[in-house]
């Protein structure tokens, strides 16, 4: 175990439960989660990451994420306090802290008419994960709002960190992709365009998708979110129905029976549970159909 010599405004904790901070409510312990208050917290923590040559993570909200229950053997990062302001730019701009819930954003998109943030309406996790997995939905993806993306390097040699600004064009994204952040990158801001619209109709339009959600897909057992990426000209749910799989179950986890491509925790599943779900899907998937699946959901071990 590393020796307790970080000291942070935020918090500093070891061999912390990490299914009690992602959204599957799965995962062993993480060596040290930090919690950074402050840009000096992330300047010391990266210097603390270069000294001990620490593998590390940086975690938004925990909703795209599989953890396992061997846990994570180095530094986890988690943005939950740091970067979370909303500011309106010039020109129909937001910049928007990288720790802002999705939820944060469309609250606010509610209460002050931002048009055509609702394409984000479901995605759970905050604005940086979404940037850095360009998180979308049948409206849209993140990227056809981003303008601009700040960020900080962490735990790079070197006492300093590195700001930097990125403009995207059209080969920084792809389908739930990002190509330009290296692994050592944090986002910390990101600009997005919106357009201006009457508050009542964003909220109702908001308030619509919301329901959608909520019939279509199993919003009240822990998940991921999407299991799987869609394969072209496709849906991913599609192709686990012809396959046999939707309500399959492994354990104490299934392909839920109201939107397939959700992998659910019933209750005290494992990763090794979900993971055999993730394996079995892409067998059959090869084997009957000759499709190659892809995990939209990221599994770290």
């Amino acid at each position: 175990m590393p020796t307790p010599e970080l000291i942070l405004e935020g918090s500093v904790e070891y061999q912390f439960p990490l299914s009690k901070i992602s959204y599957y409510r799965i995962g062993g312990p993480a060596s040290v989660l930090v919690t950074p208050k402050s840009f000096n917290d992330l300047e010391l923590i990266s210097r603390y990451i270069a000294k001990e040559k620490s593998r590390f993570f940086i975690l938004g909200w925990g909703s795209n994420l599989l953890f396992s229950d061997t846990g994570f053997n180095g530094v986890v990062i988690r943005m939950k306090y740091l970067f979370s302001e909303i500011e309106e730019l010039p020109g129909n701009v937001l910049r928007v802290g990288a720790s802002v819930g999705a939820s944060t954003l469309l609250r606010r998109a509610q209460e002050k008419g931002y048009g055509n943030l609702a394409r984000l309406t479901g995605i759970p996790g905050s604005v940086g994960g979404m940037v850095a997995m360009n998180a979308g939905t049948h409206l849209g993806e993140i990227k056809d709002l981003v303008t601009k993306v700040e960020t900080v390097t962490i735990g790079e040699s070197g006492s300093d960190l590195k700001i930097k600004t990125f403009i995207p064009d059209d080969k920084s994204f792809s389908y739930r992709k990002n190509h330009f952040l290296s692994p050592h990158e944090l986002v910390t801001h990101v600009e997005l365009r919106y357009e201006p619209k009457d508050p009542v109709v964003v909220k109702t339009e908001i308030d619509e998708l919301y329901q959608r959600r909520k019939n279509t897909q199993p919003v009240d057992y822990p998940s991921c979110g999407s299991v799987f990426m869609n394969p072209p000209g496709m849906n991913a749910w599609q192709v686990i129905d012809q396959v046999g799989l939707r309500g399959h179950q492994i354990g104490k986890a299934q392909f839920s029976e109201k939107h397939s491509n959700f992998i659910i925790n019933l209750g005290d599943a494992n990763s090794n549970d979900v993971e055999s779900l993730i394996e079995l899907a892409k067998e059959r998937a090869k084997k009957l159909l000759g499709i190659e699946l892809h995990e939209e959901v990221k599994i770290i071990k």
